[in-house]
């Protein structure tokens, strides 16, 4: 009987120093300081502010076929039907909105690196 207690006692002891090694405490300064990876960067921000602006930008034929192409996934027929134009309607606006948003975005000044201007002379 001695026995099983001292193994059972063994055991526990052996039990709470493996879960004190892995237990940490919990501060909320720590938890404070890392950035969570998920959210937005400014950059990713700008670029959206960016894309947004451009969109805004575009005629309201091309703004619409793009919104339900690009964003709201309907099919070039669906999108000519729900505006009552011809698929090839659709095809070309949606061709136009792409070129003038790519134009738009292309043109946009971009920082460049540190020292790059160097090189240019």
């Amino acid at each position: 009987m001695f026995a099983i207690v001292h193994t059972t006692w063994i055991n526990e002891v052996r039990s709470r120093n493996v879960r004190s090694r892995s237990r940490s405490e919990w501060n909320d300064s720590v938890i404070e300081s890392v950035t969570d990876p998920a959210a937005p960067t400014p950059e990713t921000d700008l670029m959206h502010q960016q894309i947004l602006t451009a969109v805004n930008s575009l005629p309201d034929g091309q703004r619409e076929v793009m919104l339900l192409v690009a964003v709201e996934r309907f099919s070039y027929k669906e999108a000519a039907e729900i505006l009552e134009v011809p698929i090839g309607t659709v095809m070309s606006r949606l061709s136009r909105a792409r070129q003038t948003i790519g134009t738009l975005l292309n043109d946009t000044p971009k920082p460049s690196a540190p020292g790059r201007d160097l090189l240019r002379t």
